[in-house]
């Protein structure tokens, strides 16, 4: 479609005068430069503040080039689909767009200016046609006073000291910073415009964004990695994911309390600073104290709110959020593990007992305890990692960084007992595991060639299949697929002690359902030695984890926050070094699901003390 641009005029007398053009393609940019094809000589305008295109018969888009809002209609947003057949107005500073309907399809786009307000002219004189006596402190008085001083105390008298008796060295650039730069900026010194974007415009998010945003794709942030390199930073780039969308953080944000806290919001809206921004609580610029102190190595840290500040009475400024208030760690509510199930994954906090859906039928008990079959079991396979009886060790084995455990495999962490093998006139042959069509296929394959899993009546020890040793099933010749699906899913077979099955003319397996992590809000560092050993150097799983009695795969073995509140926050705990209670601990404002990288804590077990002492918080 056709976009005709018609710029409406007025006379003094009133007249309308209207220049009608044709624009050369269905797309057209708004702004103040001089490229667009909508150009709108508007200080209040962005040089390119949006673009607008047609999207079929009759509508048009319209989208901002940056963060900078328009009207539609009254409404200020950033990106609106537009019937034309409604005469919208599209607003931006003191120009007014009106679309309409033309002739052969054209949309006509008549670009006006704002009607002045009431009892004034679009000339500036007043409908009485007198025009008042200048005020003193007008602001063009104002704006020329305050120019005119910066002038001669950052330019003329700088000069006139450099040339008189001061012999005043001058250097621009300090008329202007507060402080030096950290470490980790050094190398941008002399690129100001790579954080200072926009002249008279605090630094924003996205000028923080284009090397730190977390939310790029792995190729990006090796790329901008790179080039933060190769630029002469010393530091290894870091990359973060906001807490939350901007605007949610500013409702949720408490108003400031006392008359300080709401002079420096005013103060901070008056010089154009905006709350919650990356350089609220990250600050450049720090003037040092100490003479001839380095700079910081990073960014001063100058929280504008705590944890706590916002967690409290949150539920009353966020109506929808899902989070429970946490005025203090004595009234953090109890943990909402994620539980999967039909709908996908499901807070529900501890008070109400939940219970675990996994899929699987595993007895923590029957395995963990020291007289029963696994537990001899074990101790025969002395040559094979066993040799007494289970521990959780055996099972959950550590991850890469030892703070979490790896996904226990069934090929890795349960064949050596619960073995897949059976023996075939070709040799020993393994289940494939994880997908039952799978199972069914090979075993369909394999049928009446020899054994068949599952068959026996006698469980195997691990090394006997394949051997024509006892326990071994040997299906009849000529025994259907049936029979062979029949003895791996039904009961003693290979599948039925861990998974449930449904025996219907369609085999059915209840769907595993593992998380990969219960408290994806909160992070537990399982590498810290007051949490895998006791004093004694012992494993201490027992003490938050009750798996020696648990008798159901539906017990959900999580510790409660009590449980962790008797060592956490404490001046007498369990352990021999104080633990912290702080929200840090456990969560960071930019990655809420792991503990703020903190320095290592100093090893107090090495050094020398009576063996009676045992340190406490003071």
């Amino acid at each position: 479609m056709t976009l005709v641009l018609r710029q409406v005029t007025r006379r003094v007398s009133g007249a309308e005068i209207v220049r009608e053009k044709v624009l050369p393609t269905d797309t057209a940019r708004i702004g103040r430069g001089a490229d667009c094809e909508i150009r709108l000589p508007d200080l209040a305008v962005s040089l390119h503040h949006a673009t607008l295109a047609t999207t079929g018969p009759g509508r048009v888009s319209v989208v901002s080039a940056g963060r900078e809002p328009f009207g539609v209609d009254g409404r200020f947003v950033t990106q609106a689909d537009i019937d034309v057949g409604r005469a919208p107005r599209l607003t931006f500073g003191d120009h007014i767009l009106t679309l309409s309907h033309g002739d052969g399809g054209r949309i006509l786009i008549n670009l006006a200016a704002a009607e002045p307000a009431e009892g004034d002219s679009s000339s500036g004189v007043p409908a009485g046609g007198v025009i008042p006596k200048a005020r003193i402190f007008g602001r063009r008085r104002i704006a020329w006073t305050l120019g005119l001083g910066i002038v001669a105390l950052c330019l003329i008298w700088p000069l006139a000291a450099f040339h008189g008796h001061l012999n005043a060295r001058i250097d621009p650039d300090q008329q202007w910073s507060t402080g030096p730069l950290s470490s980790a900026h050094a190398f941008l010194e002399d690129d100001c415009q790579s954080c200072h974007q926009e002249a008279f415009v605090a630094v924003t998010d996205a000028s923080c964004k284009t090397c730190h945003a977390g939310d790029q794709t792995p190729a990006a942030m090796a790329a901008a990695a790179t080039s933060v390199r190769r630029a002469g930073s010393p530091d290894t780039l870091s990359f973060v994911r906001d807490h939350a969308p901007r605007g949610r953080i500013l409702w949720g944000t408490p108003p400031p309390a006392g008359f300080t806290g709401q002079a420096t919001a005013w103060f901070r809206r008056a010089f154009n600073l905006p709350e919650q921004r990356c350089a609220s609580c990250h600050v450049e610029h720090v003037a040092n104290p100490v003479a001839g102190r380095p700079p910081e190595p990073i960014p001063t840290l100058t929280p504008t709110q705590t944890c706590i500040q916002c967690h409290t009475g949150l539920t009353h400024r966020l109506k929808d959020t899902d989070l429970a208030d946490a005025p203090s760690w004595a009234r953090h509510p109890n943990f909402r593990p994620a539980l999967p199930g039909p709908a996908g994954l499901t807070r529900v906090s501890l008070d109400s007992r939940p219970r675990e859906a996994s899929g699987l039928t595993f007895p923590h008990d029957l395995h963990l305890s020291p007289g029963g079959g696994p537990a001899r079991m074990a101790q025969t396979l002395g040559g094979r990692g066993y040799g007494a009886a289970l521990t959780c060790n055996n099972c959950h084995r550590p991850d890469a960084d030892q703070k979490g455990f790896a996904p226990v495999q069934m090929e890795r962490d349960c064949a050596s007992c619960h073995s897949l093998s059976f023996a075939t006139p070709g040799g020993v042959r393994q289940l494939p595991h994880g997908e039952p069509g799978q199972v069914v296929a090979a075993l369909m394959a394999w049928q009446g060639r020899g054994p068949v899993a599952g068959g026996g009546t006698t469980r195997r020890r691990p090394g006997e299949i394949g051997e024509g040793g006892p326990g071994v099933g040997v299906s009849p010749a000529g025994a259907s697929a049936v029979n062979t699906v029949g003895g791996a899913f039904g009961p003693r077979g290979a599948c039925f002690d861990c998974h449930t099955i449904f025996r219907t003319p369609i085999l059915r397996f209840t769907p595993v359902r593992l998380p990969g992590d219960f408290l994806s809000r909160g992070a537990f560092d399982h590498s810290v030695r007051e949490h895998r050993v006791d004093r004694l150097g012992q494993p201490s799983c027992a003490q938050c984890h009750a798996a020696a009695t648990s008798g159901s795969a539906t017990d959900l073995l999580l510790p409660s926050v009590s449980e962790c509140v008797e060592c956490h926050g404490q001046t007498t705990a369990r352990s021999e070094t104080p633990a912290p209670a702080d929200c840090e601990t456990c969560h960071s404002f930019h990655a809420p699901s792991h503990p703020t990288p903190r320095p290592p804590r100093p090893n107090f077990s090495a050094r020398p003390r009576p063996a009676a002492a045992v340190q406490t918080t003071p």
